[in-house]
């Protein structure tokens, strides 16, 4: 028996409210319960989604001037790229759910479904991955960061200034703009701020000086990214787009000679502009410093396996340089040098197969779908869907000056909506590209312009793989991570139209 008003009470009325629903609503929260708790796979309704999506454009008629194969791959990269956007399941499940589909459809043959996985460029990011593995296993990745930290981390914004060369040092060897922030400077970073300058959101103290950490890692790691060929992944995809479009071919020097000089303005300007916009209250930082020796001392001397990485990437670096510089006597691709240096860290035993790359996630997750986004793109410009899409926008009314202005404005305002900086490039570097050199833009000069709008991954806490995790900190609020992307955004696009594009006027492009 039970009293009214007794704990048993709204459990009663619970029950009687529950038969009296229809048998239809318990049915779908049981469907819509198993699908949250139990179903292993995809996300259904995101999944239909995307499906509705590619049924859709595959029944439509093709448009005129292009073939059905051609508008059929088009509805199939849709499925890919939509499918990277909103993540019914992760980007490589995507991509070989879109494989299994153009080998039911007949759309491609075997050999043209795997042609992406025999790019240079993606084994260039794959190599590029495992020689970075080697600066974590050994420690020389945090050892550099603590002797830059050394001697630049006296002040707040000599601190801001070590952040931003670690990233612009580490970009060359770690193609991973996540294992650059989360993976290495993180680690240094969480505790720098809240054992000692006792920075910490959790006791409102973020203001002191950890907001300002944060801004400026995460928009030196998208600027930083851009500076190298092997700054970021989709930087070998644009590298392979270029090609595949335009006929351009850069080298690793070749970017470095277009993107470096130019990155490295907005990178100045970086801690600067966020200690102005939002101060921090701790204006001296003498325990950075302090703090990165004590480090240093226990780590003790570099070790031998340090001492092997550290050579191996220093030879590594020359060689991409002498093979750029020397083609014709040391005709070596930038892919075959960085196997070269993975090769012999193997040799060294510096890295194991077994600890370092069978257990690297990250890279063959990267073997997956950018082999097939490669693949996707090649042949739908083998097909002529690019082409035809540049002659349905056509900016020839323009000066080339403002048509190339409107691309890399559409291009950098539109990272807003895609939460991947490689989904970005995939879906919108070749059509852009396209339409630009069809208005009579320089080739050379559309190709640097659009590599230099992927740093946009800082504007909003979910443009890049690095932000999730620095905006979980709490240390910067939603309102300020859109104001401090608003505000490089508008000093990027300024760099690029003057800086930019004077250069490499200058440089011949």
């Amino acid at each position: 028996m039970t009293l009214k008003g007794s704990v048993n009470e709204p459990f009663i009325h619970s029950q009687a409210r529950t038969v009296e629903r229809p048998p239809s609503a318990g049915v779908l929260r049981r469907v819509w319960h198993w699908h949250q708790h139990v179903w292993p796979g995809a996300n259904l309704l995101l999944f239909a989604g995307v499906l509705v999506v590619f049924l859709l454009l595959w029944n439509v008629p093709s448009p005129s001037g292009l073939s059905t194969e051609a508008w059929h791959l088009f509805a199939l990269f849709v499925f890919t790229i939509v499918g990277a956007i909103v993540e019914p399941l992760p980007i490589s499940a995507m991509c070989l759910i879109a494989l299994g589909i153009c080998s039911a459809t007949g759309v491609l043959t075997t050999s043209e479904m795997l042609s992406g996985f025999a790019n240079e460029a993606l084994w260039l990011v794959m190599f590029a991955f495992f020689l970075s593995s080697g600066f974590v296993a050994t420690g020389l990745g945090r050892r550099l960061c603590f002797i830059v930290l050394k001697y630049l981390g006296a002040t707040t914004i000599g601190l801001g200034y070590g952040i931003c060369f670690c990233e612009l040092l580490l970009a060359i060897a770690i193609p991973s703009v996540s294992a650059r922030a989360v993976g290495v400077i993180m680690p240094i970073l969480k505790p720098l701020m809240t054992e000692a300058f006792q920075s910490d959101p959790e006791f409102g103290t973020q203001g002191r000086i950890g907001t300002y950490i944060v801004l400026v890692e995460i928009t030196a790691n998208a600027i930083a990214g851009a500076c190298w060929m092997t700054g970021g992944a989709w930087n070998a995809m644009t590298v392979q787009l270029m090609e595949e479009v335009a006929g351009e071919h850069l080298s690793w020097v070749g970017w470095a000679t277009a993107l470096l000089p130019v990155g490295l303005v907005p990178l100045a300007l970086v801690p600067i502009v966020v200690y102005l916009v939002f101060p921090p209250e701790i204006k001296s930082t003498p325990e950075a410093a302090e703090m990165a020796t004590t480090k240093l001392e226990e780590m003790g001397p570099m070790s031998i396996k340090e001492k092997a990485m550290l050579s191996t990437f220093i030879g590594v670096v020359l060689l991409w340089i002498l093979s750029s510089t020397f083609k014709t006597t040391i005709p070596l691709s930038a892919a075959g040098v960085a196997g070269m240096g993975v090769a012999v860290l193997l040799f060294l035993g510096v890295i194991s197969v077994k600890e370092h790359i069978a257990t690297d996630k990250a890279a063959f997750n990267l073997l997956i779908w950018f082999g097939v986004l490669l693949m996707l793109s090649a042949q739908l410009k083998a097909k002529g869907f690019f082409s035809w899409v540049a002659g349905l926008w056509s900016l020839s009314s323009l000066s080339p000056l403002a048509a190339l202005l409107l691309v890399c404005f559409i291009f950098y305002i539109t990272q807003y909506g895609f939460a991947s900086i490689t989904a970005h490039v995939s879906a919108l570097f070749t059509p852009l590209l396209e339409i630009a050199i069809k208005a009579n833009v320089p080739a050379g000069m559309a190709c640097r312009a659009l590599a230099f709008c992927t740093l946009a991954g800082h504007i909003a806490p979910y443009t890049s793989s690095t932000n999730p995790g620095y905006f979980a900190l709490g240390y910067v609020s939603l309102k300020q991570w859109w104001t401090m992307g608003l505000v490089f955004f508008a000093i990027n696009f300024v760099v690029l139209c003057t800086i930019g594009f004077g250069y490499w006027r200058i440089i011949g492009y």
